[in-house]
């Protein structure tokens, strides 16, 4: 990641003290300039207000946008509710907006609960870090304190820049910096490391130039310029979703494919659970202590179980019928179904492929296989104790990797260009869950999805993946806050994704029986996120 080094405005702070020690005045002066102060400080918090306040609905809202450039980019934001004009009907599109109330539009615009409960050193006593919107930029990554030399000064003007950065990490890409040149009329007035962020946010369309073909990123946004460039940012987050009637059912599976059955589970008796593809039940004659079910293509699925007796049994469930293909006393670890049907799973050191009829392919591994997946071309992609192994044209090549980090791996996704990602949890608890990208045996990228943050250093954060999606993954956080992540498999960009207005606050997103997931407004309708 690049680090920035400059302060941008480090004499902020000590003019403000400056101007206290020297002042002179007699005394009725200074309470006169306190009075002033509060009165500055009101009128600051009320414009600030205005961004989080409730749309402006009467008849004469937002008179002085009319005509504006930005007319319809700030009639959007007023109808999605993160902003609002003043009480007076105006908007004043053209005055220039603070830090403070910068990331306060920020936040609301992605949806980013407030955090009043930590701690925001870097803005003490300031009505936004009361209100916990500071806090809430922080905890998320958008605003670094360091960037500021610790002390954020928030009542400064926003510049362009300030926003550049934030966009570029609000998109998970800060990590990606630094591949891409800047080619703008001003580019050679900025330093290396501006121009770098500058042209990731200018290929993500966050950013875009002036007539002159300037950036002008030392320049006071004014708060037009940053309500259209924090739309950028919220459109490129937006999740996609689908009014649906379908419900969250507990235990249902389905293969993620078009036309596919749902199965679904009735544990009514624990021991002896039926499975159902929606026509055909499917109850086994033993009772079971524990069970996986992973659907196939077609109105078939395949059963792992365990009994009481510590015996594992592999089924196909198909036609009515639960046919025995495997048994043991070591443990059956279901990995994989191919597109043809063939389940891969692992039986202590051996790696095997079943098919409808029995066995069709077999390898002895170093240890026992805990996680897998089929890459694009069919190849499995595996990973015991100590290596990951790639399983295809009848051979398994394996990439010695260091034990302590395949002991955290809890996915793997292959990626399009050959590479895997292997999805862990942190090695603290709390910390977040990462990713590291491997390419030729060795770890290519590394990656934080979700970041650890005040709040899971005393949770733990739990991630469960919901559904690939081409290049993409969803994934669904549960703690310490629900959200759902974008993982980009091409890239390795990790973005939180923002509900679209129509969801409505306090809606709840769960597992759908196909993996995905659903989103559960308050009023009682669905939604399916499709993206």
């Amino acid at each position: 990641m690049v680090r920035l080094r400059k302060r941008w405005d480090g004499t902020d702070r000590h003019v403000d003290e400056g101007v206290c020690m020297t002042m002179t005045t007699p005394r009725r002066t200074d309470i006169t300039h306190r009075a002033l102060k509060r009165a500055v400080a009101a009128v600051a918090l009320a414009a600030a207000l205005a961004l989080a306040a409730p749309p402006v609905t009467h008849g004469a809202a937002l008179w002085d946008t009319a005509g504006h450039w930005a007319r319809a980019e700030i009639a959007a934001g007023v109808a999605a509710g993160y902003i609002s004009g003043f009480p007076d009907g105006s908007f004043r599109p053209d005055q220039p907006m603070t830090r403070a109330e910068f990331y306060t539009l920020l936040t609301g615009a992605l949806g980013l609960a407030p955090r009043p409960g930590d701690s925001a050193p870097y803005a003490a006593g300031h009505w936004a870090a009361r209100q916990g919107r500071l806090q809430a930029a922080a905890a998320a990554g958008l605003l670094d304190p360091a960037d500021y030399g610790g002390w954020l000064a928030p009542d400064e003007p926003v510049t362009r820049r300030e926003i550049v950065l934030a966009g570029v990490r609000a998109l998970g890409r800060a990590h990606l910096v630094g591949g891409r040149a800047l080619a703008s009329a001003d580019a050679a007035s900025y330093p290396d490391w501006l121009q770098a962020w500058a042209a990731e946010a200018v290929h993500l369309g966050i950013l875009q130039g002036y007539a002159d073909g300037a950036l002008g990123l030392d320049r006071t946004a004014t708060r037009a310029e940053a309500l259209v460039m924090v739309q950028r940012i919220r459109y490129a987050l937006l999740a996609e979703v689908a009014e649906t009637d379908e419900d969250a059912v507990p235990g249902a599976r389905r293969y993620p494919a078009p036309g596919e059955p749902t199965w679904t589970v009735d544990s009514g008796s624990p021991a002896r659970p039926v499975f159902s593809d929606g026509r055909q039940g499917y109850a086994l004659n033993a009772a079971v202590a524990g069970y996986t079910l992973l659907p196939a293509p077609g109105r078939a699925a395949w059963l792992s179980t365990v009994d009481g007796g510590g015996t594992y049994r592999l089924y196909w469930l198909a036609d009515g019928r639960a046919a025995e293909v495997a048994r043991g006393a070591e443990p059956i670890a279901a990995l994989a179904v191919a597109e043809d049907g063939r389940l891969w799973f692992s039986r202590g050191r051996e790696i095997l492929a079943a098919a409808e009829g029995g066995i069709v392919e077999r390898h002895t591994l170093a240890g026992q296989a805990t996680f897998g997946a089929l890459d694009g071309a069919g190849a499995l992609w595996a990973v015991d104790s100590t290596n990951l192994y790639r399983v295809a044209g009848g051979k398994a090549d394996r990439y010695l990797l260091p034990s302590p980090l395949l002991a955290r791996v809890r996915y793997v996704a292959p990626a399009a260009d050959g590479s895997v990602w292997l999805l862990l949890r942190s090695e603290e608890m709390g910390g977040g869950v990462e990713a590291v990208r491997i390419r030729g045996g060795r770890v290519a990228q590394e990656v934080s999805l979700i970041g650890g943050g005040p709040q899971a250093r005393t949770a733990h954060v739990q991630a469960a993946v919901l559904a690939r999606r081409g290049d993409d993954l969803l994934i669904l956080v549960t703690a310490p806050e629900r959200a759902v992540i974008r993982f980009d498999l091409a890239e390795g960009a990790a973005a939180r994704l923002v509900l679209p207005p129509e969801v409505g606050e306090g809606a709840q997103v769960v597992p759908a029986a196909d993996g995905g997931a659903l989103v559960l407004g308050r009023q009682g309708r669905r939604w399916r996120i499709v993206d």
